[in-house]
């Protein structure tokens, strides 16, 4: 019996000892089991996170937000896009109050890898409709390239690019500007929005960001007078190759809100499309146009301006063309502009922004014509521009405005033979947004 009795409780000893053993077993897999789930939950929520969040919008070496978006993903497709919608009220009987989609873009970006990136913009303006007569479609391919970023200080940029000249051109979203319509220097001296097939070297050196381009040049035979070089872009469409054009930006940023820049352009114009006949009576000219520009953020103020000019030296047949009459041998312009969000005095810490601003210009399309042509006054313009932005979001824009707009011109505002529509003031409404 003694020994049964030290046999038991040798048993109920062990027993005592292996359970504490078998618990602390349990345990050590129950808290990685725990560990596992975490880790799991966590990978679930970074997924499903990934699916939704919000992308940033943030402007790569100076395009848009969206149409910087393909810069931000780690690899593969980017999709964005804007898109406006204005309506312009005459304050002048003789002419029709507008209303028009004005465009809706759709940004297509793909990242190879963490040095090539592909980005193109397809625009479809005014519904898409260039004639409202005839339908005929206005669709364009805005810019498309391939980025190849080689380093922070030396980078590659080729095919049909978006020039770097001026302030609006590149960064022209509607939720990143003033006013419902963009600046007329920024539209009818330097070109807007304007775009040419090259090949563009691009960096940052510390403080210092700077461009330089070589594109083709205009189309001769499509100047005009009021905008000048403008609708002699050939954006893409069976350039003509002989005319060629360089262009070099530099940016300065001694401080985080501060930017002070600008832009030599100069090159070739000449006339007809990619594969014509080259003539000796071809109308032909050299372009030189230059900026300077700069602007500043503190807080909710907002301070802009740009000084522009340009000069045409056309050969004989240029200028003989009577079609091309009155075309400028000098242009000028500039233009100031200042704002301030006033929302943080209503709503503090929102991410709604309430924007009164101002923006005074004056350009002349016409300040120098050659020997034997007239200025015409009516191309010496102002235009002052008082109004307000309001962002229910920061992707999303309603506006309003008005334009005092007048000439040095004696005559009446208005259309006609004696009437001067350039004198016509307009109250604008526009909505805006970017994706």
């Amino acid at each position: 019996m003694e020994r049964i009795g030290v046999f038991f409780a040798l048993i109920v000893l062990l027993l005592l000892m292996f359970i504490p053993a078998v618990s602390f077993a349990e345990e050590a897999e129950i808290k990685e089991m725990k560990r596992r789930i975490e880790v799991l939950t966590e990978e679930m929520e970074k997924l499903k996170l990934g699916a939704v969040a919000e992308p940033k919008y943030e402007s790569f070496m100076g395009l848009g937000p969206a149409a910087s978006k393909v810069y931000g993903v780690e690899k593969g497709l980017s999709i964005g896009g804007y898109g406006e919608v204005v309506y312009y009220n005459y304050q002048h009987l003789s002419k029709k109050d507008f209303a028009n989609v004005a465009r809706f873009i759709l940004y297509g970006g793909y990242k190879f890898n963490d040095w090539i990136i592909m980005n193109t913009e397809i625009e479809f303006e005014h519904a898409g409709i260039g004639n409202s007569g005839s339908k005929e479609p206005e669709v364009y391919t805005e810019f498309s390239y391939l980025d190849f970023l080689l380093n922070k200080s030396f980078n590659l940029r080729t095919g049909l690019i978006l020039m770097p000249i001026g302030i609006i051109n590149e960064y022209h979203e509607p939720t990143v500007y003033h006013g419902v319509i963009r600046p007329d220097i920024e539209t009818n001296i330097i070109p807007g929005t304007w775009r040419d097939i090259g090949i563009m070297a691009y960096g940052n050196l510390g403080s210092l960001k700077y461009d330089v381009a070589l594109v083709n040049g205009p189309r001769a035979n499509s100047f005009t007078n009021s905008t000048w070089m403008r609708s002699g872009r050939q954006q893409g469409a069976k350039v003509n190759a002989d005319a060629l054009a360089s262009l070099v930006r530099i940016n300065y940023e001694p401080l985080t809100d501060l930017l002070i820049g600008g832009t030599y352009y100069s090159g070739k114009a000449d006339e007809g499309k990619g594969g014509d006949e080259d003539k000796s009576t071809d109308r032909e000219g050299n372009i030189n146009l230059w900026e300077v520009h700069a602007q500043y953020q503190l807080k909710g103020l907002y301070l802009r301006g740009l000084y522009t000019r340009g000069s045409l030296d056309a050969n004989d047949a240029f200028k003989s063309d009577t079609s091309l009459k009155k075309v400028g041998r000098e242009v000028e312009g500039w233009y100031v502009e200042t704002a301030y969000d006033i929302m943080s005095f209503i709503k503090s810490g929102s991410e709604m922004s309430l924007s009164p601003f101002v923006r005074y210009e004056a350009y002349d399309t016409n300040k120098d014509v050659f020997n034997g042509q007239t200025r015409d006054k009516t191309l010496d313009r102002t235009v002052v521009t008082y109004g307000i932005g309001f962002k229910p979001h920061p992707n999303v824009v309603i506006k309003a405005d008005y334009q005092s707009r007048d000439t040095s011109s004696s005559l009446s505002e208005g259309k006609g033979t004696n009437l001067d529509e350039n004198k016509i003031d307009q109250f604008n409404l526009g909505i805006g947004f970017i994706f």
